[in-house]
């Protein structure tokens, strides 16, 4: 009866380690999604949006910056409408160094992308 309750025992201590380990994992990516506010910089570059995936507080501004030679357009899904945000949309493509901002008020899930290369993509959450 011992032995089962050790092993029982041992089990239940492998299965909390392995449940840290993961809870470990999935905090840093929780941290990525703390919610901002104020003023928030998401750069744009060659390998895409960063962060390509945030939650704001509404009323939050978010500035795109182009930190990249070739040119960026951030703008509302979907391509190539821009219709799921009215008004979220640069007009045009930002050539290194320019920036465009957009204040967020409606709340959800605003998807977004690059118009010039529609496949590079992001996800802004609006919250109260």
């Amino acid at each position: 009866m011992k032995k089962i309750l050790v092993l029982a025992l041992g089990i239940t201590l492998v299965a909390a380690a392995c449940n840290s380990a993961s809870s470990s994992t999935s905090g840093s990516q929780t941290t990525q999604q703390q919610v901002q506010s104020g003023n928030v910089e998401i750069d744009m570059t060659a390998n895409g949006f960063s962060p390509d995936n945030i939650t704001v507080k509404s009323g939050t501004v978010v500035t795109f910056k182009n930190l990249d030679s070739a040119p960026h357009w951030p703008a509302s899904d979907p391509h190539p409408t821009h219709t799921d945000l009215p008004g979220f949309d640069a007009l045009k493509g930002l050539n290194q160094g320019e920036t465009y901002s957009f204040t967020f008020t409606q709340l959800g899930k605003w998807g977004f992308h690059d118009h010039l290369n529609s496949f590079r993509q992001g996800k802004i959450t609006v919250v109260q």
